[in-house]
Formats: C-alpha cells, sequence, structure tokens
C-alpha cells in the first residue's frame, strides 16, 4: 500500500498519542485521494444553484470530475509512497497554487479522518453563507480558519491546511497555525484540537507537518448542528435528485450504499453514500448519525486495505466501477 509521511507535535490530553518524535506514515491511495477531495470542505462539490445556471453535466465535471482529475494527473503512486507527478513542474504559477491548495485539503481530510476521528470536516464560508454559524460579541476581522468538524462524542475541532511544492513547510506551517487559531470557543467551550496541517508535495514523497498550537485567543461562535450536517451531505442529496434515474443502490459486502457511476475517458468511478446514513439524513436523526459514527471508526480500517473501495468515516463511498 502507498504511504504519505507526517509529524504531529502540540496535541494534548486524549490526543497525545498523536504527537510523534519521528516521521510516521498513513496509508493512502488515490481512490482515498479522490474520495477527500471530493468532500472536504463542501463549497463546490455540488449545488442546486449550479445546475440550475449550468446544467447537471457541466456541474457534476466542474464540482467532482475535474477534482478527481485533479488527483489523478497530479500524483503518482508505487507501493513504497506518493509522490507529486512532473507534470505539476509544467504549470503556470497560478496554476500550481490551485493544485496544492486542493490537494492540501485532501491531505488534510485524510489525517483528519485518521488521526482524530473527525468524519466531517466543513469549510467556516461555507457554513456563514447558509447562516450556520453565528459570531458571538466579535470584533476581531481577522482571517478564518479553512475548516471545522465534530466528532461522534459532540467534540469540535478546527482545521486549516496548507499545500506546497516546496519542500520547506516552515512559512507554511507558521502562517497554518496563525490561522487555525483564529477560533477560540465553539458553543463556549475550546475546541478540542486545532491542527494546523501544512503539506509538502514532492518529487519523491507526500510529507505533511501538523502542529495543535495554542489558542490564546480568537473569535467566539456557535453552530447550528442541524445545518451543519445538512450543508455537509446537501451535495450528495443534490446530485442524487438532479441526476434522475442516473442513482442506483449498491452492496459491497454487507454494506449497502447509493451510487452514481462516473464514467469519462480516463475515469471509471462509482461514487455513492451508506444507505443507513442517507436515510439518518432525510430523517435529520443526528444522534443516530454519530452514534454511525462511532460505530465506523473501528471498522472502516478493514475496508481501506482493499484496492477497489475507500469508505469514509462519514459514509461516502469511492469505488472503481469495474470491480
Amino acid at each position: 500500500m502507498p504511504r504519505i509521511y507526517y509529524t504531529a507535535e502540540g496535541y494534548n490530553g486524549p490526543y497525545l498519542d498523536i504527537n510523534t518524535n519521528q516521521e510516521q506514515h498513513i496509508l493512502c491511495r488515490k481512490l482515498d485521494l479522490y474520495r477527500s477531495i471530493i468532500t472536504v470542505g463542501n463549497p463546490s462539490f455540488f449545488s442546486w444553484k449550479d445546475v440550475r445556471i449550468n446544467g447537471f453535466f457541466r456541474t457534476l465535471s466542474n464540482s467532482v470530475i475535474q477534482k478527481i482529475l485533479l488527483v489523478q494527473a497530479n500524483i503518482e503512486s508505487n507501493q513504497n509512497g506518493m509522490y507529486l507527478h512532473p507534470v505539476f513542474n509544467t504549470y503556470v504559477s497560478d496554476q500550481k497554487r490551485i493544485v496544492s491548495y486542493n490537494l492540501g485539503m485532501a491531505v488534510a481530510k485524510l489525517y483528519a479522518e485518521k488521526l482524530l476521528n473527525i468524519p466531517n470536516l466543513i469549510h467556516v464560508e461555507s457554513l456563514k453563507k447558509v447562516n450556520a454559524i453565528t459570531f458571538v460579541n466579535q470584533v476581531d476581522k481577522s482571517k478564518e480558519p479553512d475548516l471545522v468538524g465534530q466528532t461522534s462524542n459532540g467534540e469540535w475541532h478546527v482545521f486549516e491546511a496548507k499545500g506546497t511544492s516546496s519542500k520547506y513547510l516552515t512559512t507554511k506551517i507558521s502562517e497554518a497555525k496563525e490561522q487555525a487559531r483564529q477560533i477560540q470557543t465553539i458553543h463556549g467551550a475550546n475546541p478540542s484540537t486545532i491542527s494546523a496541517c501544512a503539506t509538502s508535495f514532492g518529487a519523491d514523497k507526500i510529507f505533511t507537518k501538523i502542529v495543535d498550537p495554542p489558542n490564546e485567543k480568537g473569535k467566539e461562535i456557535e453552530i447550528d448542528i442541524s445545518k451543519f450536517f445538512d450543508n455537509y451531505y446537501s451535495p450528495f442529496f443534490a446530485m442524487r435528485e438532479a441526476s434522475n434515474s442516473s442513482f442506483k443502490t449498491n452492496k459491497f459486502e454487507n454494506i449497502e450504499f447509493n451510487s452514481i457511476d462516473i464514467h469519462t475517458n480516463t475515469l471509471n468511478l462509482t461514487i455513492g453514500i451508506e444507505t443507513e446514513v442517507y436515510e439518518l439524513i432525510q430523517e435529520k436523526n443526528f444522534s443516530l448519525l454519530k452514534d454511525y459514527y462511532s460505530k465506523k471508526g473501528n471498522v472502516n480500517e478493514n475496508f481501506t486495505q482493499e484496492n477497489q473501495i475507500s469508505i469514509g468515516l462519514d459514509g461516502f463511498i469511492v469505488k472503481y466501477s469495474n470491480h
């Protein structure tokens, strides 16, 4: 299995074991990055507004296919690891920045899952657009971190992701720490972790530095939990409704999921969500959804070893269609 590498520091309490004394790794395939890059954040995933303006197939291309192709084109892998494809060096600086940013977000999503058991990461900006976030006594105009997520036990976590093709991460991790600490409390309590996550995409490996910095000052926010979950999963529901009869029910071992097949000249994938999660979101049964998250944390690793499917803690699934 390919690997991506990391070091971590600054974590305390129940997360103390995340800290490393030397470079460690997690297992990661391109299929896992496909899943991560289309689910993390969600601001450009899939929306009814985009469908009305651009039509279903163009929206699907812009929000899903192009992001997956970004991984496919720019990341190579073998049994020892993953690394940046040389085609990246042919890009102009703006294109390099866009690719690095998106890849950095995808890697942050994987580390959130693997190290912290965070199933969902949503853009703060995305939550602001649907009035799901309230700023309490806001006086500071500084920029918020990229992402917030919640674990099955109800704890909130903050993530700031950076990506670069440079092997030097000092500047990026410093920027990430400063931005990550801009949220001090969520519902009156400190976030359980504040992760600054800076990733170097190199010609020989992918390496990430992860730090949980102190949040001595920052904004106080409150999050509408119903809108939080709706916002995270709404792109899939919009995609399902807009595609009419294209969706189908599949089964992998004992897991049933609703899915759509995506075929291009270079892609042959199935994207879906577990039926159990789909039904819980429809019912707005967020308590049982958290129970699902808790149960999934111990089971998911069995499936990520399989070559043909990637299953997230959030219930999203990406698999090769020819399996």
